[in-house]
């Protein structure tokens, strides 16, 4: 067996090593992170984004930082394990201004600012979010849940939600992070309060009951009261019909008699205006029987007078 000249074995040492340099120099990021280039420990003030990048082996290394967006829920008695930008925390107790405890259950949304990515890893690490913004969030809920009364908290969910967002928003201003989203999932209260608010809820529906049940009664009342008034218009308007009808009947009667009472004065007046004295007296001539006469018309016909006449005297018998 032969044997390799003596310079072989170094120069595939030097290969090697060479090969083991070149492959620890080059790096890839991946989308959803950055990475932060650190020579001899310190951290550099550029941040490299997703793609391939290369760094000096044994002086260099780079930090993958994740930038993607942040969920923390706050819920249960125990932190969980989280993963794919998922953080799981206990809920939040707190104390409302009438010191009774209260669980609150929240959802908070939040993404780091990629370009800054190097400060965070610099001043808090990898645990920022437990260093930094967990406090934060922890005592803006106590501030501001605490002013409520626990019954009010249920009802207020919306109301506390955006007082939370705006002083959270207010609090990472100047901290290299975006606040996405606050939102309240649950509250937690003590049976006391649930007990109460239980029995108020009760009162509220035999409320709401009773309300209704005299909302019926006056609606039939209601209808009852436009029957009696549409009878009452029916007897009435009836009333009025036959009154008028009665009305007419009289005056049509009225009417009837004073023509015909016009019908005979008229007739009277004609037949006075067609007697004359000579007429008269051929009447009484054409109707006179012979017998005695018991009156007299005398006169020129405008003021005749009537005269009875004595008896005609007997004849004596001889």
């Amino acid at each position: 067996m032969k044997r390799l000249p003596g310079a072989v074995g170094p120069i595939v040492v030097l290969l090697i090593a060479a090969a083991l340099l070149a492959v620890n120099s080059v790096y890839t990021i991946n989308s959803g992170t950055v990475g932060v280039l650190a020579t001899f420990g310190k951290f550099g003030d550029d941040v490299q984004l997703p793609g391939l990048h290369f760094k000096i082996p044994m002086m260099q290394t780079v930090r993958i930082f994740d930038i993607k967006l942040q969920t923390v829920t706050y819920q249960g008695r125990k932190s969980q394990a989280g993963m794919g930008g998922v953080i799981n925390k206990p809920y939040i107790q707190v104390l409302d201004n009438k010191n009774l405890p209260i669980g609150i259950e929240m959802s908070i949304q939040f993404t780091p600012v990629a370009a800054q990515a190097n400060k965070i890893l610099e001043k808090y690490g990898y645990g920022y979010y437990d260093k930094l913004i967990n406090p934060q969030i922890r005592d803006i809920i106590r501030n501001v849940v605490g002013k409520y009364h626990a019954e009010q908290i249920a009802d207020k969910r919306s109301e506390i939600s955006v007082e939370i967002r705006t002083q959270l928003g207010m609090r990472l201003k100047d901290l290299p992070f975006v606040l996405n989203e606050v939102s309240m999932r649950n509250v937690k209260l003590p049976p006391i309060v649930l007990k109460k608010i239980e029995e108020v809820q009760i009162a509220k529906q035999e409320e709401q009951r009773l309300a209704m049940v005299e909302k019926q009664a006056s609606k039939e009342q209601h209808i009852k009261t436009i029957q009696a008034n549409t009878k009452l218009i029916e007897i009435t308007t009836n009333a009025k019909a036959q009154a008028e009808q009665e009305r007419i009947k009289a005056d049509a009667k009225a009417y009837q008699i004073t023509k015909e009472a016009e019908a005979v004065a008229a007739a009277n007046q004609r037949i006075a205006a067609s007697l004359t004295s000579t007429l008269i007296r051929y009447k009484s001539i054409e109707r006179w029987n012979g017998a005695y006469p018991q009156t007299l018309m005398g006169g020129d016909g405008r003021g005749g007078v009537i005269l009875s006449l004595p008896p005609m005297p007997k004849a004596s018998g001889k």
